[in-house]
């Protein structure tokens, strides 16, 4: 009798092994999301900066990993080959020095080109500094937009390789999806050099995008395509003037488009992030030392600016629609998110300068959490639009870009310091 007590045992010990051993594989392997009529196979995205995962002044890999249209790659299971660079980055990468008071500085290191040798195209096909004519024009650094200013732009031979437009090379991998986010460079280089630089007309804007949009469409890819923010609404604008206000400084003396002095009005004129280190000089109290003109949008360029943006998207948004393709409004959504902030899975965002928590330390390109804000955008459109159950990102997931230790305290004009020249090159 004890020995059949002793089987029995034995032989449920057995069944519980038998039965926690069985092969419960369909069980755990998630199922792949319904993408609709969209497919994903090959997932192709040309851009600028904001395509290539820029923070912080530079193109870095553990930034990119977060960039959005490789974010979207995760969240659909395909592969997504970006040009990577090693860190610290691309050169230029602006790092934290201090929090109290908050300073900043460049490093001096730069890293290297990762995967020149990959034998194909990449499938982000985002570059630094890319204007709307580059992406069907531009096959290397002799020949992009911005050499004809006298700042040929290395980041072409990197992505692009010497093998062809970025527009080419979209193509030439047979596309199934498509993201496009261009454009912005075409505004963003004028506000941030203070009106200095000039402007991509809408004729032009006009007749460029549309020769992009031909050419995609005469492959079979899926495209959804994303419009320009308001430029005037980012960090890279907002922060230094209104930290002056918030102190009780309501106006500086800056030099104006025309070459006079003149006292700005700080709550119809925008500074610059690049203004803190003419202010750090003493510069802006009075007129035998103002502001320089390169660190002011004023009243007359900021409608410029609003005005071009107005034009540029609704270009985007007649030719995109005509050819049946997605429009993320990324204008509305960073309105939004600039006047009211943003909840997204139990973090509070907005668009102040680094607590805000979107924008990385330039100012103008997202963190890492901004980045997934944005994939969001996008798979929200392409859920709608055909059809897809797409998982959005879970956004506390993506680690934070900005991770400081202490409350942020600016310097005793209330405004961050950065080292001269840090911020000469953020649209290209």
């Amino acid at each position: 009798m004890k020995i059949n007590k002793y089987l029995i045992a034995l032989l449920s010990l057995f069944a519980i092994v038998f039965v926690s051993c069985e092969d419960k594989s369909d069980l755990t392997v998630p199922e792949a999301p319904s993408t609709g009529s969209a497919n994903f196979t090959k997932f192709v995205s040309i851009g600028n900066s904001l395509t290539q995962g820029e923070q912080s002044g530079s193109v870095f890999e553990s930034a990119q990993e977060y960039s959005y249209g490789n974010l979207i790659a995760k969240q659909v299971g395909t592969t997504y080959a970006q040009a990577l660079f090693t860190d610290p980055g691309s050169g230029g990468r602006i790092e934290v020095q201090s929090v109290s008071p908050f300073v900043t500085k460049i490093n001096s290191s730069a890293g290297t080109p990762k995967n020149l040798t990959y034998p194909a195209p990449y499938n982000n096909l985002g570059v630094k500094g890319a204007f709307l004519w580059d992406v069907a024009n531009t096959t290397s650094s002799a020949n992009n937009y911005t050499a004809q200013f006298g700042a040929p732009n290395a980041m072409f031979d990197a992505v692009l390789r010497g093998s062809g437009t970025q527009l080419q090379l979209a193509i030439a991998q047979n596309p199934t999806f498509v993201t496009l986010w261009i454009g912005n460079n075409d505004i963003l280089a004028y506000a941030t050099r203070g009106g200095l630089f000039p402007v991509t007309t809408p004729a032009n804007f006009q007749t460029w995008y549309g020769q992009i949009l031909d050419a995609l469409s005469q492959t079979s890819a899926k495209v959804v395509v994303a419009n320009i923010p308001d430029v005037t609404s980012v960090p890279f604008f907002t922060t230094v003037g209104g930290q002056l206000l918030l102190g009780g400084v309501s106006q500086v003396v800056g030099t104006k488009s025309d070459g006079s002095v003149a006292a700005m009005d700080l709550r119809k004129n925008l500074l610059t992030l690049q203004a803190a280190a003419e202010l750090a000089q003493g510069k802006g109290l009075s007129p035998q030392n103002p502001l320089s003109n390169g660190v002011i949008l004023d009243e007359s360029e900021i409608a410029i600016a609003k005005q071009v943006i107005a034009g540029y998207n609704q270009i985007i948004s007649s030719l995109a629609t005509a050819k049946g393709y997605g429009v993320v409004d990324i204008k509305a959504f960073f309105t939004n998110v600039a006047a009211s902030g943003l909840i997204v899975d139990g973090i509070h965002f907005t668009a102040r300068y680094v607590e805000g928590g979107i924008f990385s330390l330039d100012g103008v390109h997202p963190t890492n959490q901004g980045y997934a804000i944005i994939a969001n955008e996008f798979i929200k459109v392409i859920n709608t639009k055909f059809g897809a159950k797409i998982p959005l990102v879970n956004v506390s997931t993506i680690p934070g870009s900005l991770v400081l230790a202490k409350k942020v305290e600016y310097d005793k004009l209330g405004i961050p310091i950065f080292p001269e020249g840090a911020l000469d090159n953020i649209a290209f």
